[in-house]
C-alpha cells in the first residue's frame, strides 16, 4: 500500500528536481521531502532517482512509476472532489418499506411532488411487506410505520416515533344489532373478529383492562375469526362481517365513523398509547438521503390525514 501523501510529495521532487523546490511547493522541509521518497524506495527496493550535488533525475523505472502514481494521484483527486460535491447534495437511490399501502397514502404520498422538488436527485422505491418483516431479507434503508415489535426484535436498529393513538374497537351498526353493544369485556362470547393475517394467533381482540393486582395492562380476547386478512379489515368491518382493533386517529375510520357505518364500542378498554415508529440502520453517520427523507415527511405530521 502506498500513501497518497507519499505519491504526492514523490511526484512534486520529480517536478521540481530537488528536494528543496519540492518542499516549498508542498510547504514542508527539505529533509521531510528527502525522507518520504528513501522510505518509498525502500519500499520498492528500487532507486527513483539517480542523484549529483546539483540535481535528481528519474531513473527508469522512476519514470514508469511515477507515470502510475500520476493516474492514482489524479483518481484520488477526482475522488475528493465527488465526496466534497455530495457533502450537500442528497443523491441515489432509497428504498422504504411499510406494511399496508394506506400508511404511505396518509404519511408521504400527498407531498411527494413537493419532496421531489426539493430533492430532484434522489430516486424513491417505496415497497409493501405485509407480513412480518426480517431484516436479511428486506433489504430496505426505511421501515415505514412499523410497530414496537420491529425495535424489540432487532436492536441495533435506529428509531423516530411516527403516530401515537389510542387502539379501539369498532364495529358497524349492523353486526351490533345483530350480536349487541356491550359495555364490558365480560360478555364477547360469540362474537367475531376480523383478524389480521400475520398475526399468531389472529383471532385476538387487543383490550386494555386492570388484572388481578388492578394494574392496567394489554389484554387479548379470542374470539372465533370470520376472515384473515393483510387489508380491507376497516371496509369489511363496515359490512357488518365482525369487530376489528384499529387506530381512533385512522382516516378512514374516522371518516366511517363520522358516517355511521362504524361505531366506536369498549371505549373504556381502548388502548391508549398505540404507537408507531420508523425504522433506519445505524452507521457512523446517517446517510443524507435517508434523514432528508424523514425530516421532510415528519415534518408533515400536522397534515397528515
Amino acid at each position: 500500500m502506498f500513501k497518497i501523501d507519499t505519491l504526492v510529495a514523490f511526484d512534486l521532487v520529480a517536478e521540481h528536481g530537488s528536494f528543496t523546490a519540492a518542499a516549498q511547493a508542498h510547504g514542508q522541509t527539505s529533509m521531510a521531502m528527502s525522507k518520504q521518497v528513501s522510505k518509498l524506495e525502500t519500499q520498492l527496493a528500487q532507486a527513483l532517482f539517480e542523484r549529483t550535488t546539483r540535481t535528481l533525475t528519474l531513473t527508469s523505472f522512476g519514470r514508469n512509476f511515477r507515470e502510475k502514481a500520476q493516474q492514482v494521484i489524479g483518481q484520488h483527486e477526482a475522488l475528493m472532489l465527488w465526496s466534497n460535491g455530495q457533502q450537500d447534495e442528497v443523491t441515489g437511490e432509497l428504498r422504504i418499506v411499510a406494511q399496508y399501502s394506506e400508511f404511505y397514502q396518509e404519511t408521504v404520498f400527498p407531498w411527494l411532488d413537493e419532496f421531489h422538488e426539493k430533492y430532484p436527485k434522489l430516486t424513491l422505491k417505496f415497497d409493501i411487506q405485509e407480513n412480518m418483516i426480517e431484516l436479511k431479507q428486506d433489504v430496505c434503508d426505511i421501515f415505514w410505520g412499523v410497530g414496537e415489535y420491529l425495535g424489540v426484535k432487532y436492536g441495533g436498529l435506529k428509531s423516530r416515533s411516527l403516530w401515537r393513538s389510542r387502539c379501539g374497537v369498532f364495529a358497524s351498526p349492523k353486526y351490533l344489532a345483530r350480536y349487541g353493544t356491550h359495555k364490558t369485556t365480560d360478555d364477547l362470547d360469540g362474537h367475531k373478529i376480523i383478524g389480521y393475517l400475520h398475526n399468531k394467533p389472529d383471532n385476538l381482540l387487543l383490550l386494555y383492562k386492570a388484572d388481578e393486582t388492578g394494574v392496567k395492562q394489554p389484554h387479548y380476547v379470542p374470539l372465533q375469526t370470520v376472515v384473515s386478512t393483510v387489508t380491507g379489515q376497516i371496509e369489511m368491518a363496515a359490512s357488518g362481517l365482525g369487530l376489528i382493533n384499529a387506530g381512533d386517529d385512522v382516516y378512514k375510520v374516522k371518516e366511517f365513523v363520522a358516517q355511521n357505518k362504524l361505531k366506536p364500542i369498549l371505549m373504556d378498554y381502548w388502548l391508549p398509547n398505540a404507537e408507531v415508529f420508523v425504522y433506519y440502520h445505524q452507521t457512523s453517520q446517517q446517510q443524507k438521503s435517508v434523514r432528508a427523507f424523514i425530516d421532510f415527511f415528519i415534518s408533515k405530521r400536522e397534515q397528515w390525514l
